[in-house]
């Protein structure tokens, strides 16, 4: 993809129509040539407060800036970062227009093609060069597609030479070139140097080139060696490069964090919707778990440096694959790039996940900081900005309502119900309950139909929680050897008993009730018994609950998933202990005859 993101600036007269001899191309281009009043093409809702910017009615100094929907020549409204800079005499001032959308797009390339030279230059092609001190060897190295080629290989002077007998540097830069020497050869800490050649091109056309060199300290063969290494740029990739920062300046960042601030990546992403590309994408919405115990216990400051820490994982963790803002608070927004595969998702989601946690472990006594984080896909779940935000801050709402610290992405078959439903109570401004809340009313309904129907009581409960839960399957185990009494959904010979329930290793580990695997290539050493156990019976996550008392097992009801590993919520785990609990009441022998 190949995108530039232009500078577009124009000079308004007083009753802000263009002056049109002081106005960039590209800035007529934007409009389609058709812009005289720059008011009319901005949108009505946001009219008077871009002329409040532009007059400087509420702000007098020079530089002013603000985010506006400018209608382009495509028929659309799109946010554009506009800043506003005060001019004297008959004029009202001079703005310039940065289109957000293309210049997110242009910083998010840069990082695909490893760093802001590389995209500057729309580089095919890269050219840098080196001198050693010990042996006078001047070297031109060619990179293109991530190859190298050597171009030069020789004494300074005698590539000196070779450029003159060649006519690949005109008589006019000769002297030029002979700076270029006196410079190179004398190791000063950095020089630039300008000159016109043709060797990049064989001769047939002369650019207008930059030798930009540092000098280096390091070792060669064994011994120490100084260096001179350095870029060979043309005037137009300088030109890119320096636009592109003074760009990125120009953004809207948040002054805490470094990353976009709400606006900017909030009009990024709903650019993206009207951008209309075929290739999938996530909104998703992260909030740090236990942050306010932070800010309460250790104070803003420590809130402050957990923010910006934050900030700077999950950009490392996303990198060059999607774009990152905080939405407010302790809420970052990142739209993330081609994860039209479900396990490319669960993987970035995951890794996102892991390393905000490790990055805080410890750090808190008495609290660990974790993140929530809520996802929804485009096109799958939506084709709207408003749509993925709504399911995305669902999937977070539900992430947080399961216990935290886990990601949760919108699945049709498991939320579109529930969204609905919240969608419809919100809108009639009802209060929804929690998952949490749902289940133990559930479980209360269950217990008062225990005493009248045992086997129904059971098998409608365990029918529920297999659904709510996304589980594959949940088994009773009693009696001797720990055989199955009961179950519900996947049925097969390998979960017919669970005699590792009854080894000394998974009794010590049961002392609080139950025992889990939420990821198998998570399991501490000492769950290791228990691990294999569920392995050969093609389980990846695990939920065990003992009946009885970690001393005196009567039986067993595991919950289990064969398909797709996830963290139980703990109001699965409290929902699953007081379900066991209550056959610890009843006598599993009869209700193995029922």
């Amino acid at each position: 993809m190949t995108l530039t993101v232009k500078n577009r600036s124009a000079l308004l007269d007083k009753s802000l129509h263009i002056v049109a001899e002081e106005t960039t191309k590209d800035f007529f281009t934007y409009f389609d040539f058709q812009c005289e009043h720059i008011v009319d093409f901005v949108h009505p809702d946001e009219r008077q407060q871009f002329i409040d910017l532009v007059t400087g009615k509420y702000d007098q100094s020079d530089n002013r800036s603000e985010i506006f929907h400018l209608l382009r020549n495509t028929g659309e409204y799109c946010y554009n970062f506009v800043t506003v800079r005060n001019v004297r005499g008959k004029y009202a001032a001079r703005i310039r227009l940065f289109d957000i959308y293309e210049a997110i797009e242009f910083a998010r390339i840069a990082a695909e093609e490893n760093g802001m030279i590389r995209t500057a230059l729309g580089l095919t092609n890269t050219y840098l060069f080196s001198y050693r001190k010990s042996d006078g060897i001047f070297k031109i190295n060619h990179y293109s597609q991530g190859l190298e080629t050597t171009i030069f290989e020789m004494k300074f002077a005698d590539w000196k030479n070779l450029m003159i007998s060649e006519h690949l540097v005109p008589d006019s830069d000769i002297s030029a070139l002979e700076v270029l020497e006196n410079d190179i050869t004398l190791f000063p800490s950095n020089f630039t140097i300008k000159m016109n050649s043709s060797f990049r091109t064989g001769g047939a056309v002369v650019e207008k080139l930059r030798f930009v060199g540092t000098r280096h300290e390091g070792m060669h063969e064994g011994s120490p060696e100084t260096y001179m290494l350095g870029h060979i740029l043309t005037d137009e990739a300088l030109s890119q490069i320096h636009h592109a920062h003074n760009l990125m300046d120009e953004l809207q960042l948040d002054a805490l964090t470094q990353v976009y601030n709400k606006k900017t990546i909030t009009a990024y992403i709903e650019q993206r919707f009207k951008a209309k590309q075929s290739d999938c994408f996530a909104l998703v919405i992260i909030d740090l778990d236990h942050f306010k115990p932070v800010n309460d216990q250790y104070g803003h400051l420590a809130g402050d440096r957990v923010l910006a820490r934050a900030a700077a994982v999950i950009k490392d963790v996303v990198g060059g694959d999607g774009v990152v803002g905080r939405f407010g608070g302790d809420e970052f927004m990142l739209l993330l790039n081609n994860v039209d595969n479900v396990q490319v998702l669960r993987g970035m989601l995951r890794a996102l996940l892991v390393h905000v946690k490790k990055e805080f472990k410890g750090n808190f006594e008495g609290v660990e900081l974790t993140c929530s984080i809520g996802a929804a896909v485009c096109p799958t779940n939506g084709t709207t900005y408003d749509d993925l935000f709504r399911k995305a801050d669902f999937c977070l709402y539900r992430a947080k309502d399961k216990g935290r610290d886990r990601y949760v992405f919108f699945r049709d078959d498991l939320h579109a119900q529930a969204y609905a439903e919240a969608q419809t109570a919100k809108n009639e401004g009802k209060k929804t309950e929690g998952r949490e809340i749902q289940e133990l009313k559930f479980i209360a309904t269950y217990l008062q139909q225990l005493g009248d129907d045992p086997h129904g009581a059971i098998m409608n409960i365990m029918r529920h929680m297999l659904g709510t839960y996304a589980a594959d399957g949940i088994a009773v185990y009693a009696g001797e050897g720990m055989r199955r009494i009961f179950n519900v959904g996947i049925d097969r010979p390998e979960y017919d008993e669970a005699a590792y329930i009854l080894s000394d290793n998974t009794q010590k580990l049961m002392k609080d009730g139950f025992l889990c695997i939420d990821f198998p290539n998570e399991i501490p050493e000492d769950k290791s018994e228990f691990a294999l156990a569920m392995h050969q019976r093609k389980i990846c996550s695990a939920l065990h609950c003992i009946i009885g008392e970690p001393d005196d097992i009567k039986g067993g009801v595991l919950f289990y998933k064969s398909h797709t590993p996830s963290k139980w919520a703990d109001y699965e785990i409290s929902c699953a202990k007081i379900f066991a609990s209550s056959l610890n009441l009843l006598d599993l022998g009869e209700l193995e005859s029922l």
